[in-house]
């Protein structure tokens, strides 16, 4: 699905902007994408936040790196140890354990990270549904492609940076992405708690089972939550910032009638409600139905021992 990416212009707005073309919003959210210099009241507060989330994304970019390279390191280093002493596989587990306790930290710090940076940054990168939307070019311009040519269809989201968003899409957002982080991480955490009840001969105990349903819960409930409120957000972000109430235009543009027509998108309401979370949780359901019922032969066996 093609998408408007922070800091690549339209073709259409810089043209408009180049024929002298007013855009009158009467909301009051901006966008704060590349190349747009920062306003001159801006505070030294501000600056220090777009400052901070901009390292935290670095820092979070590069633990991501370190940790899938340090658990495909650990992997082959144990899948190497075993295959050369023959030992049981309790080596792999332990190395499972710990990559699944790494990333469950991990996780909790990148769900705080995003909720931070969404609630308190003064600008906030979130996606917006817009109508189908592919700029117009005037008539006297050319475009010459020697591959591929459109045929129809065009842009129906739209990912910016956006300063002074309404508080609501603001909460909403932050929330969806702090969620986007933490389920993985409940995952990773049923999986370490999982790892240890093995490495003491106890895998069927009622402590995984309830785990698993729970961890079932938590990515069926969080999973619907988080695209939902993400969706809300990017609406309510679409409305205030392609909802133009008002504008004029100066110069003729040869095959153009309405320059806002033809060069900006228009808002819409998208709210999409996913089923995979649903899938996935009714698969840990079983899943913990299964350890009881194994459980449950375990103690008949060693009742009749």
């Amino acid at each position: 699905m093609p998408v408007f990416a922070v800091g690549i212009p339209k073709p259409g707005l810089a043209a408009a902007a180049s024929a002298g073309i007013t855009f009158l919003d009467n909301n009051e959210c901006r966008y704060g994408g590349a190349g747009r210099k920062p306003p001159g009241d801006r505070s030294a507060r501000q600056k220090g936040w777009c400052d901070m989330a901009r390292w935290m994304l670095i820092v979070g970019a590069v633990l991501v790196v370190v940790l899938i390279v340090g658990t495909i390191l650990a992997f082959a280093l144990a899948t190497a140890k075993k295959q050369r002493a023959g030992q049981d596989p309790t080596t792999l587990v332990r190395v499972t354990r710990v990559v699944a306790i790494v990333w469950a930290g991990f996780a909790a710090i990148g769900a705080v990270i995003a909720l931070l940076t969404a609630l308190l940054a003064p600008g906030v990168a979130i996606t917006m549904p817009i109508r189908e939307f592919w700029p117009q070019l005037p008539d006297t311009v050319t475009l010459d492609v020697d591959t591929a040519r459109r045929v129809s269809g065009g842009f129906t989201e739209a990912t910016l940076t956006l300063e002074e968003l309404d508080p609501t899409a603001r909460v909403l957002w932050a929330l969806s992405q702090a969620l986007a982080w933490g389920i993985p991480g409940f995952v990773a955490v049923f999986v370490a708690i999982a790892c240890s009840r093995l490495l003491v001969g106890a895998a069927f105990a009622p402590v995984v089972a309830k785990m698993a349903v729970t961890t079932g819960a938590v990515i069926m409930l969080g999973g619907i939550a988080a695209q939902v409120m993400g969706d809300i957000a990017g609406t309510i972000a679409s409305m205030q910032f392609f909802g133009a109430r008002s504008g004029s235009w100066s110069g003729d543009f040869p095959g153009i009638d309405n320059a806002f027509d033809a060069w900006f998108p228009s808002p819409t309401v998208l709210v999409t409600f996913p089923f995979w979370p649903i899938a996935v949780g009714l698969a840990f359901a079983v899943l913990g139905a299964i350890l009881r019922y194994g459980s449950r032969l375990q103690n008949d066996v060693k009742g009749l021992v």
